[in-house]
């Protein structure tokens, strides 16, 4: 047994012939005893401040926008629950999960303490877990909408489908508050309704001109709405009396916006997947970072240990 593993198993109690025997070895104990790198802990740091900086304002921004969002449409979350809390439950969990990862992260570099260490590299873990099944999910999803066989992911995106139009048949259900869901949706995607224009016919729209017959779609389904229609003061004028097909066509969007939604889900669902890749190998470097740094933490608490039991045999 080397002196430095002898050394190790001294303990209150012992003989004290076998401590003075051991004294005659002190430069071999010392040189034995392990020792850290200063220069790396000092690398490793800075890599995990800089890294984990990023991580708390990416978590702060997303908590930010998330929490924006919810105020200023908190009138149809109240009427909306079933299809908006889920969205915004995740973003605030997700942004909480990254700045809560980023803050330790943070606070085990400043301070150089072993426990929350490994208190980052374990959340890191979580994090790093969650994400690779999210895009492992969204890139399966991806390669399946090729596919026209229906399986489990493929009717996800049907029911994603569904519920898309069912929260904008009830946003048309609320001409006053729901209008400017619908108007910014149907500007933006070139559409007219849920499933179709004449969705609109099964709505109180056409009571804001006092018509008995229910053929008015608002203005933003209109053919030039991407260029001259108004938020703040819709021009309605052209989506009047569609009484029939040939109307509509000559004058609006006529396809649905649920299916241009979920046409635009399937086109980004590849771009979505390589972000999470790209955050996943953002995960890995910081837990490598975090690794990195905890084993040379270590080897420092080693050395401080057994120093600290040379020199107590020293005293003898």
């Amino acid at each position: 047994m080397s002196t430095a593993q002898r050394l190790l198993k001294i303990e209150p109690g012992r003989d004290r012939a076998e401590t003075v025997l051991m004294k005659g070895a002190d430069t071999e104990t010392e040189a034995r005893i392990p020792r850290h790198n200063p220069f790396l802990i000092t690398c490793f740091k800075f890599q995990l401040l800089v890294f984990n900086l990023v991580f708390v304002i990416a978590g702060t921004a997303l908590l930010c926008v998330t929490t924006l969002a919810h105020y200023a449409f908190a009138d149809y979350v109240r009427y909306m629950e079933d299809e908006l809390w889920p969205i915004l439950g995740l973003c605030y969990f997700v942004g909480a999960a990254i700045f809560l990862t980023g803050a330790i992260g943070c606070g085990a570099g400043w301070c150089e303490t072993y426990k929350v260490t490994i208190t980052y590299c374990v959340l890191m873990t979580l994090l790093f877990l969650l994400t690779s099944a999210a895009a492992s999910a969204i890139i399966a999803f991806e390669a399946v909408g090729k596919d026209n066989q229906t399986n489990n992911l493929h009717q996800g995106l049907t029911q994603a489908e569904w519920r898309v139009e069912r929260f904008m048949l009830k946003s048309m259900d609320r001409v006053a508050s729901g209008r400017i869901i619908m108007d910014a949706v149907q500007v933006q995607l070139q559409c007219c309704g849920a499933k179709g224009y004449m969705d609109w016919f099964k709505t109180p729209f056409h009571n804001l001109r006092n018509e008995t017959e229910p053929y008015d779609v608002p203005g933003s389904c209109c053919l030039n709405a991407t260029m001259n229609f108004s938020f703040t003061r819709p021009d309605d004028s052209c989506g009047y009396q569609l009484d029939t097909e040939a109307k509509a066509i000559d004058s609006i969007y006529t396809e649905g916006c649920g299916p241009k939604v979920a046409k635009f889900i399937r086109e980004n669902l590849k771009g979505l997947g390589a972000v999470g890749i790209v955050v996943i190998v953002l995960e890995i470097l910081g837990f490598t970072c975090g690794c990195c740094f905890l084993h040379q933490l270590r080897r420092k608490r080693k050395e401080r240990d057994m120093m600290e039991q040379y020199e107590k045999l020293l005293q003898y």
